[in-house]
């Protein structure tokens, strides 16, 4: 019997649980750190997982900027690579009703998530990610994500959208890597204790 597909949430976090980018000494291009982070949270783990799991606004905000297509020759060359390896993923929204699916390798599962992400976990394939926030948020609260991949801000932001909600019950993780960068960001992996 195959391995059951695991369930990561990948997300980006100020100290204070907001989910956004603020500006901070050595955030800023041509800092290397944040390559080095982005390389801990996605590069190093591209062959470990090849379906990304959004909700419908992530995937609109995705498709809008990740496609091969939209890049430019001045970006930085981290972008065409996260756009190869977005483009060659499978792309997987869950809605509660259809979704139009125009970037390549895209579809929609509509219903219940649960039953969506079971679905998916008997699906031949690599571990899957979570990108979008209020995906993350639902698949938490039914304690569905395996693996946490958490790149930590070093800034109490105080504003902003705020990932972690009131939940039903503890969570209990383990800690399999924590890395510190030069700029005072974290890179912390976790593995949901079932």
């Amino acid at each position: 019997m195959p391995a059951r597909r695991k369930i990561l949430l990948s997300m980006y976090l100020t100290l204070d649980g907001f989910n956004e980018f603020p500006s901070y000494p050595g955030s800023e291009p041509p800092a290397s750190e944040p390559e080095r982070v982005a390389e801990a949270m996605w590069v190093e783990r591209w062959g470990d997982f090849d379906t990304l799991l959004f909700d419908r606004e992530t995937y609109d905000q995705w498709a809008e900027f990740w496609p091969q297509s939209k890049r430019t020759t001045g970006e930085h060359p981290w972008f065409r690579q996260m756009s190869e390896f977005a483009d060659r993923a499978q792309k997987v929204v869950l809605s509660d009703s259809p979704v139009p699916t125009p970037w390549a390798r895209s579809r929609s599962l509509e219903g219940d998530v649960a039953a969506a992400v079971a679905r998916l976990r008997g699906e031949p394939g690599k571990a899957m990610v979570v990108v979008a926030p209020a995906l993350g948020r639902e698949l938490m609260r039914r304690g569905l994500i395996d693996e946490y991949l958490f790149a930590i801000a070093p800034v109490i932001l105080g504003k902003g959208h705020a990932f972690f909600g009131e939940m039903e019950a503890q969570q209990t993780l383990r800690l399999v890597e924590v890395r510190r960068f030069e700029a005072g960001e974290l890179f912390l992996h976790y593995e949901t204790v079932r």
